[in-house]
């Protein structure tokens, strides 16, 4: 819908394919390949590796159990990392793609989210939910030792935990049962919400240079959809109004765009250009991606690869599969 960019398939598999869940960039710029989850392999999932230079792509594992969804890739140690079996696990890029077993977590724990990661690919955060005392610990996990730290105790079942990726210092979580999104500094155990009683946050993740964290507001009477941004060292909120609803949000780089995946009365992505100096945005309706949404793996869960293009899921074709919005 925008004449400056055009959509590429990046898979045609008549089995279900999908970029890792909500934010997760899967782009690796040293390899110029991004990874991808399918269950192509009779019906099991497991993760594949391809290069945008020519199409080709690898299996990087051979699993019955991956949580493929909730995969993620360090492109500075250019490995992916996932939960096998309660085992959070790391593979190379690189072939012979050598696994690595990290840490085995008991089995009192379900483990909720994305394994998320630093930027140098050394340190894991995630979130292990006991049902029994409906609480959950949000832990960080030594990727080189494997040792589990315990940073805190959430009452509730938090289902994102998403690690600072520059500074590694403060954990961003969300509560599913309350709608609730907070941080948690990991030297000092202090949390600070982030939400009231009465907001409805969702779906949080980090802007690039690790200065703000970020999440959606729910329409709330005369306040319409939100994205709201915190940063961390002046302690200060900013809101932009994005109007239309999405079911995610991410953040370019540079801070310059919000892309938003709509709904199902709007199947679209959306670029909220950001008005340099304020908290105005120009939206633009990118890409009719017709996603049905009807399950968590083809929600769009669009993430920038760089400033302007965005890899994203979609099952218009029928199928589910991987796109990438780019730039002419």
């Amino acid at each position: 819908m925008d004449s400056d960019y055009e959509v590429v398939q990046l898979t045609t598999s008549k089995s279900l394919d999908n970029k890792m869940y909500l934010d997760v960039n899967p782009y690796v710029p040293s390899l110029d390949s991004v990874m991808f989850m399918s269950d192509r392999d009779d019906g099991h999932k497991n993760l594949y590796l391809m290069s945008l230079d020519n199409g080709k792509f690898v299996q990087l594992t051979d699993s019955d159990h991956i949580d493929g969804d909730h995969a993620n890739v360090s492109p500075a140690t250019e490995e992916a990392f996932f939960v096998e079996d309660r085992t959070f696990t790391s593979v190379s890029l690189r072939a012979p793609y050598r696994e690595k077993k990290i840490r085995t977590v008991s089995d009192n724990y379900d483990v909720k989210g994305v394994v998320a990661l630093t930027s140098d690919g050394k340190t894991i955060a995630s979130s292990l939910y006991d049902e029994h005392e409906d609480r959950s610990s949000i832990v960080t996990v030594d990727v080189k030792t494997g040792a589990l730290d315990t940073v805190k105790k959430i009452d509730g079942r938090v289902d994102h935990v998403l690690i600072n990726p520059v500074y590694g210092d403060t954990l961003l979580y969300h509560v599913l049962d309350k709608n609730e999104i907070g941080l948690v500094d990991i030297g000092t155990k202090k949390k600070t919400l982030l939400t009231g009683p009465e907001d409805h946050g969702v779906h949080p993740f980090w802007e690039a240079t690790g200065r703000d964290a970020a999440f959606a507001q729910r329409k709330q009477g005369d306040t319409p959809e939100q994205v709201v941004t915190y940063n961390i060292r002046k302690e200060r909120f900013l809101s932009y109004d994005t109007q239309e609803y999405s079911n995610h949000f991410a953040m370019n780089p540079s801070q310059t765009i919000i892309e938003g995946d709509g709904g199902e009365d709007t199947p679209y992505i959306f670029y909220y250009y950001i008005k340099p100096g304020t908290t105005k945005v120009d939206t633009v309706k990118m890409f009719k991606h017709r996603s049905s949404s009807k399950e968590e793996s083809v929600h769009p869960h669009g993430a920038f690869i760089n400033d302007t293009d965005l890899i994203f899921n979609s099952d218009a074709d029928g199928n589910g599969n991987v796109y990438l919005l780019r730039e002419k």
